[in-house]
C-alpha cells in the first residue's frame, strides 16, 4: 500500500523536474536561436548599411505612409504567381 504511494508520487516528482528542465533547457535554447539570428542579421545589416525601417523624424513631411504603385498586371500573372 505505502509502496504504490510512493511510486505514485515518485511518478509525479519526475514529472514536474522533467517539465521544469524542459522549461529553462527551451528557453535557453530559443534565447541563444534569438541572440545568433537577429544579432548576425543586425551587424551584416550595419556593415552594409541597410535600414529595414525609415525611422527619421522630420517636421517637413506631411505624412509618413510609403507610395504604394501597384500596376495593372496581366491575368495570367494572377493564376501562376510563383
Amino acid at each position: 500500500m505505502w509502496m504504490k504511494e510512493f511510486l505514485k508520487g515518485l511518478k509525479k516528482g519526475f514529472e514536474n523536474f522533467g517539465k521544469n528542465i524542459a522549461i529553462i533547457i527551451n528557453s535557453i535554447l530559443l534565447a541563444i536561436v534569438y541572440i545568433i539570428g537577429v544579432g548576425i542579421t543586425s551587424i551584416i545589416a550595419k556593415i552594409f548599411g541597410k535600414h529595414f525601417m525609415d525611422m527619421k523624424i522630420s517636421k517637413q513631411r506631411k505624412s509618413y505612409w510609403s507610395k504604394l504603385d501597384v500596376g495593372k498586371e496581366p491575368k495570367e500573372r494572377y493564376y501562376r504567381p510563383f
